[in-house]
């Protein structure tokens, strides 16, 4: 059999995964195709299929096809959610390089705008997702990110507890900076050293605007007003 190679824009979208879900399951993954796919399939290398030989300019021998096991076995994060992120690129035009995405019995393509039809095919690809690529030479070569790294990931009770804690904590130290500012343990009068507490807040918390500090500022010398009587 003629030396074959999958697409680069495949492997690095495998790559990503592999990133992203590293010890996902593997047993239905896979890019050249077995005895089940025809000549027609993005599985068989393009040279070898008189179907697919001249859908690009190049003479490579190129497998445009990837498999993906569903079950990447990562808490909060399915098969389902990396497809749809996929394809929310491929419409809005971010992503240009996959020619149609066929999962669990739905098939996706470019030729179609990205609309959700019903796939009958003798597979129903409900153990794996299939992502087929372009035939254009910029595209196939590219290997630029697929940001896959940028997917909403559903928080665990375990992701709960852990950011619950973060925000306290941060939130206590955001705290501690005003009251030390604000009864008169820093150098200054009362409106410079809340302006330097909010400052100090704001490299802690990371987004307070500059427009916002006075308002902050004056509020912050009211509470510490109040908390005058309280024990530290």
């Amino acid at each position: 059999m003629p030396t074959w190679i999958v697409v680069p824009c495949l492997l690095r979208l495998r790559d990503e995964f592999d990133d992203l879900a590293p010890h996902r399951d593997k047993r239905e993954e896979g890019t050249i195709g077995d005895e089940n796919h025809n000549s027609t399939s993005d599985h068989t290398p393009d040279e070898q299929s008189r179907h697919l030989k001249h859908k690009d300019a190049d003479s490579r021998n190129e497998v445009h096809a990837l498999d993906i096991d569903a079950d990447l076995r990562l808490p909060g994060l399915g098969m389902e959610a990396a497809v749809q992120f996929l394809l929310a690129r491929c419409r809005s035009g971010a992503e240009t390089r996959l020619r149609y995405i066929i999962f669990n019995r739905r098939i996706w393509s470019a030729s179609d705008g990205w609309q959700q039809n019903r796939y009958d095919g003798h597979d129903p690809h409900t153990g794996h997702a299939h992502f087929s690529a372009r035939y254009d030479t910029p595209n196939e070569a590219s290997t630029a990110s697929w940001h896959l790294e940028d997917i909403p990931v559903a928080l665990t009770a375990d992701d709960k507890k852990w950011l619950s804690a973060e925000i306290t904590k941060q939130v206590r130290g955001c705290i501690n900076d005003i009251w030390e500012h604000n009864i008169g343990r820093a150098t200054g009068g009362a409106d410079q050293t809340a302006q330097g507490a909010l400052v100090t807040a704001n490299i802690r918390a990371g987004s307070v605007a500059n427009r916002q500090l006075p308002d902050l500022a004056d509020t912050v010398n009211r509470v510490a007003a109040q908390l005058k009587t309280v024990v530290h």
